[in-house]
């Protein structure tokens, strides 16, 4: 399985581009010193800033600004721009595209102190993390959100480890309908996962998905230890997938499979 790099360690040079069918995973811990929070802060665009002061909490807003920021400046280190300079918009479903660009995909997900970063130049990219935690009424989440040939995987294992289970077959989804923009809205339960299906076939029955939906591979993934993660491609997943980490606005990268 993918594991993504630990935010420590030797601080390497900043990568510089993508080769022709890529595919990155990013590791951004969601801490930073005050000071590193107000120079992500400036990199903002107004309508993030803004949203960023609308949260309640100040943990909040220090995880929005480092988020935010870390992808700017990660995906600007990509275009060769800085980052201020980079430009972002929405797709037909609100998912964040960069603007003016048709051959660099990215998908963004985050969880407790912990976001993960997917860039591709293979198609649209979905990614998804959770942090394992105890999921308040269990029973009912999966009856509503897992097919029924998927409920007995959750319920036939001790109940220690049902949240797992069920996490993984969430971020699979919702990985996949990000992929398109749609996210939750589709409903989950009529969307069928094998876990253990090579990545081409892992989507098993699509519910009401559309014809231009058709070429999706979701494989897992390991953000951290206590996480679980799925990323989507809308093509073909590579036999070989970059993993890299933000570190303090520095990057750090090594090859997986």
């Amino acid at each position: 399985m993918i594991r993504l790099p630990e935010a420590r360690g030797s601080r390497l040079a900043p990568l510089t581009g993508m080769s022709a069918e890529a595919l990155h995973l990013w590791s951004i811990p969601l801490r930073a010193g005050k000071s590193q929070v107000a120079q992500l802060r400036a990199m903002l665009s107004a309508a993030e800033r803004e949203k960023a002061d609308g949260f309640l909490l100040e943990a909040q807003t220090e995880r929005y600004i480092i988020c935010r920021g870390a992808v700017r400046q990660i995906l600007a280190e990509y275009l060769q721009l800085p980052a201020t300079q980079l430009s972002l918009t929405a797709g037909k479903y609100g998912k964040p595209l960069v603007e003016h660009q048709d051959s660099l995909w990215f998908n963004v997900s985050h969880s407790g102190d912990l976001a993960v970063l997917a860039v591709s130049t293979i198609g649209e990219v979905g990614v998804d993390i959770e942090q394992v935690r105890e999921i308040r009424g269990l029973p009912r989440m999966i009856d509503r959100c897992l097919a029924p040939c998927e409920r007995p995987e959750v319920l036939r294992l001790p109940s220690a480890e049902q949240n797992r289970q069920f996490l993984r077959y969430w971020t699979h989804k919702e990985a996949y309908l990000k992929t398109f923009g749609v996210g939750i809205r589709r409903p989950l339960e009529k969307l069928e996962i094998d876990l253990v299906a090579p990545p081409a076939r892992r989507v098993i029955d699509h519910g009401d998905r559309s014809p231009e939906e058709m070429g999706a591979s979701i494989t897992e993934f390991c953000p951290a230890e206590g996480y679980v993660g799925a990323i989507s491609v809308s093509g073909s997943i590579p036999d070989e997938i970059a993993a890299q980490a933000w570190v303090g606005g520095r990057f750090r990268a090594q090859r997986v499979g």
